[in-house]
């Protein structure tokens, strides 16, 4: 998956370079640090600081033709600091204001419209992260056969059952290169515990916190369909078994329960979805960490008192469920 910048490149070694009098690379610093920052398709505190503390610095002291193509270069950039915008204007430079979101909106959608244009990483990972609330970008960078399939997985939750298995299978080629830490040992019971107790609040927070999940992490979802299609992914990466994935689609929610092909779909889906796939797919829709924390400590969920029982217990509130689920007409 993508990765995005969130910090300007070490160039120590030419900013020690440019204390020799007899070189001037102040000027190429500069620029190559402007177009850095400009290209960056986020920017953090970190590297805005950063690059607020080289710009302003550097343009007092370079020539008239550096200054005048770095405050071109900057116009119409956001997260333009404030420090850099007073040392152009000193020198008797103006920058554009930033360009209205509404316009680079038009002309991401212009981009991802095009199949004859080829799109970079840097625009695919601002498409990406437009596409995840906006329905319509997704399903026209889904239709497109020059994204693989693994950068597509951002938008899962949006791409019909064939591309979601394409993307799924993508996802699980690399998925198990990295460690999946063990999930808190109790969360498991407590989510079977939440589900039988109909606590959908208690049961979303439980979850929530023993994954490390945002806080709004059902907002990915584009619809109440697919909200459920994240839980699963969720549950899967928790480490639930399969018993127990069934037992909350069967108790969790009325309208999901009285749905046999429903269940069934998200039961395929739990059992087809490997547990570092799940994980990495879950990074990818929220945009955010899953699964950072500890396995080793106990579960505390934020609603309701500690989880004191064993997991095993959990089976005196589970009914007697097959060992798979079958299709019924």
């Amino acid at each position: 998956m993508p990765a995005s910048v969130s910090a300007v490149p070490d160039l120590s070694g030419l900013i020690e370079l440019s204390r020799d009098p007899a070189l001037d690379l102040k000027p190429v610093i500069l620029r190559v640090q402007t177009d850095m920052f400009v290209a960056a398709p986020n920017r953090d505190r970190a590297m805005i600081h950063a690059f607020e503390s080289l710009a302003a610095g550097l343009i007092p002291t370079v020539d008239e033709a550096t200054a005048s193509i770095v405050a071109d270069k900057l116009g119409g950039c956001p997260d333009l600091p404030e420090a850099v915008r007073a040392a152009l204007i000193a020198r008797g430079l103006d920058v554009a204001p930033p360009r209205p979101a509404q316009d680079q909106a038009e002309a991401d959608r212009a981009l991802a419209e095009n199949p004859g244009v080829l799109i970079g990483l840097r625009a695919l990972e601002r498409l990406l992260a437009r596409a995840r609330r906006d329905a319509d970008l997704a399903r026209t960078l889904l239709a497109r056969l020059d994204i693989p399939a693994a950068d597509l997985a951002p938008l899962w939750l949006h791409a019909d059952a064939g591309t979601r298995r394409a993307i799924t299978e993508a996802v699980e080629a690399t998925a198990a290169l990295r460690p999946c830490p063990a999930a808190p040992r109790a969360l498991a019971s407590t989510l079977v515990e939440r589900s039988h107790a109909r606590d959908v609040p208690g049961f979303l927070a439980t979850l929530g916190e023993g994954l490390g999940l945002p806080q709004d992490y059902l907002s990915a979802a584009p619809d109440p369909a697919s909200r459920y299609d994240l839980l699963t992914l969720a549950l899967r990466a928790a480490d639930l078994r399969e018993g127990e994935a069934v037992f909350i689609f069967l108790t969790l929610n009325d309208t999901v329960a009285r749905s046999v092909d429903r269940v069934f779909s998200l039961v395929t889906l739990f059992r087809e979805t490997g547990r570092a796939a799940a994980r990495d797919l879950l990074v990818a829709i929220l945009g955010a960490p899953v699964l950072e924390r500890s396995g080793t400590a106990e579960h505390r969920p934020f609603h309701g008192p500690e989880a004191a029982k064993p997991r095993a217990a959990a089976a005196s509130i589970r009914p007697a469920l097959p060992s798979r689920l079958r299709r019924t007409n």
